[in-house]
């Protein structure tokens, strides 16, 4: 089982996610999710946002594609994001995440 701080992610190479590299991401977060959800990095964090954006004109992609969080923005579209019940702790992860300003909770 693979912790979130034990993965080592260059962000730059997966964010955002191309098609090939979406499948690879997903991968990524369930190897997380397997783990601790309550410990979560910058790149696990715009990993999630990533899965989540309403489209490119949203905080939650600008915060995927760039590392800028609008917290405020991005916690109203979170709280619009329908995910099936197996990854409803993304949603609160990165809601947590978001909350702490970008530190570790």
């Amino acid at each position: 089982m693979t912790s979130s701080t034990q993965l080592a992610l260059d962000i730059d190479k997966i964010v955002p996610a191309s098609l090939d590299q979406a499948e690879t991401a997903l991968r990524i977060l369930e190897d997380w999710a397997d783990g601790d959800t309550t410990d979560i990095d910058e790149g696990i964090a715009r990993l999630l946002a990533a899965t989540m954006h309403g489209g490119p004109e949203t905080a939650l992609h600008q915060f995927a594609a760039t590392g800028e969080l609008i917290a405020d923005q991005a916690l109203e579209e979170l709280g619009a994001v329908e995910v099936p019940l197996e990854r409803e702790a993304w949603v609160d992860a990165l809601g947590r995440y978001i909350i702490n300003g970008g530190r570790r909770s």
